[in-house]
C-alpha cells in the first residue's frame, strides 16, 4: 500500500460471504464505494453526501484472491486520469499481504437537478491531483 497515501479499511462482515464461505464477487463493490465515498471526504472533493456531484460510469474489477469472514480488508485509493467532465480512481484491495482485488472506475460529475453532466469543479481537480 506503500504508493497510496489513501487507505480505507473494512472488516469482512458475516452477510458478506456466500454458501462458497468467501466473499461474493458483488461485496467488492461496495468495499470499493466504501472506499471512494471517503476518500472524496478526506481530500475535501465533497463536504457530504448531499455534495458528492459525481456518478460512477464504469468499472471494472480484477479478482486476484478470496477473502473470509473477519479478514480486514485494505482499499488504497488514488486518481490516475483527469478529463473535463471524469476523472479515473484506481483501487488496490489487500487483506494482509495478498493483493485480493484491484480495479479502475471512471466517476463523471453530474448534476442531479438537471440530470447532466457537469464539468468536475477546478476545486476538486486540484484536491484529486495533489
Amino acid at each position: 500500500m506503500e504508493s497510496f497515501e489513501f487507505v480505507h479499511r473494512e472488516t469482512v462482515r458475516f452477510r458478506d460471504v456466500d454458501v462458497m464461505g468467501h466473499v461474493n464477487n458483488a461485496v467488492f463493490l461496495t468495499y470499493i464505494e466504501s472506499a471512494r465515498v471517503a476518500f472524496l471526504l478526506h481530500l475535501g472533493a465533497a463536504t457530504g453526501l448531499e455534495n458528492l456531484g459525481i456518478i460512477v460510469a464504469r468499472i471494472e474489477i480484477d479478482f486476484r484472491a478470496p477473502l473470509s469472514f473477519g479478514e480486514e480488508v485494505d482499499v488504497g485509493v488514488r486518481a490516475t486520469r483527469f478529463g473535463t467532465k471524469s476523472f479515473d480512481l484506481e483501487y488496490e484491495l489487500r487483506a494482509g499481504s495478498r493483493v485480493v482485488a484491484q480495479a479502475t472506475s471512471v466517476c463523471v460529475g453530474y448534476d442531479y437537478g438537471s440530470g447532466e453532466t457537469v464539468p468536475i469543479p477546478d476545486a476538486w481537480r486540484e484536491r484529486l491531483a495533489a
